[in-house]
């Protein structure tokens, strides 16, 4: 499918490269732009319906992902399971990542892993590099260290911010969609998804979806100029409405 173009932005910012570590080969090459979705979470909202997940049954209010967004993954659109053994596709689907081999980073990359990916307790990141980071071309720290660089910045921006503002209260769809247009563009309220889940008869913000072309090496921030229509959106019924309140979890344990 040919992605859908903007009106011509040059690409802004400088591309983080980070010094890699012994990490596994990419499984194919990376092209100089490509069509991604960064899916970020609001961990407490996603323990509502996986209670029994070891980061859920250990998440605490002090806990980072209790006020800010938490890394689900970054999704190269161009394919999933690049490379990837028969063996390691049917333990990934089977849910059984504790089988997949380890995802090996930098220390100090491994250690913010850590705090904003709490999923890591259940290895979602051997999950996420084996269907998707190994599609990116990249190795595994050149796409873990800017892919949480990214994330950081998003939880420092007017969107992060207010979400982070009305914990344990709501927001509208429309008060998200403007934040997020201070920080991304016009195009966000198109680019960007909000994703909700049901519980008690509320709405709960539980992930939010970017969608984006970024260059290779990935870059470390989030602009405008990245902004893309979804390739994969989300289905409607995924997707927060506009005339429902929308709740911010709170960690109350």
């Amino acid at each position: 499918m040919t992605p859908f173009l903007r009106p011509t932005l040059a690409l802004l910012g400088a591309a983080l490269t980070v010094a890699a570590a012994a990490t596994a080969p990419p499984a194919r090459a990376a092209s100089p732009l490509e069509n991604y979705a960064l899916a970020i979470s609001w961990e407490p909202a996603f323990c509502l319906t996986n209670p029994a997940k070891p980061e859920c049954q250990s998440e605490t209010p002090s806990r980072h992902d209790a006020h800010a967004f938490s890394l689900h993954g970054l999704w190269p659109q161009n394919g999933s399971y690049c490379g990837a053994t028969a063996a390691q596709k049917s333990n990934d689907e089977a849910g059984k990542w504790s089988l997949l081999p380890a995802v090996v980073l930098q220390s100090s990359t491994e250690a913010l892993l850590q705090e904003d990916e709490p999923g890591t307790m259940s290895y979602l990141e051997r999950h996420e590099w084996i269907e998707h980071g190994t599609c990116s071309g990249l190795s595994q720290q050149n796409f873990f260290a800017p892919t949480l660089a990214m994330l950081d910045g998003i939880n420092a921006s007017n969107l992060g911010s207010t979400v982070a503002a009305n914990v344990g209260g709501h927001v509208t769809l429309a008060q998200l969609q403007a934040a997020a247009a201070l920080d991304y563009g016009t195009y966000a309220k198109i680019d960007i998804e909000y994703l909700c889940i049901s519980s008690g008869g509320k709405s709960y913000l539980e992930e939010v979806r970017l969608h984006m072309r970024l260059p290779s090496p990935l870059p470390s921030t989030v602009q405008a100029a990245y902004m893309a229509k979804p390739i994969n959106p989300a289905s409607s019924s995924q997707l927060c409405k506009s005339s429902t309140p929308l709740y911010i979890r709170a960690v109350t344990n």
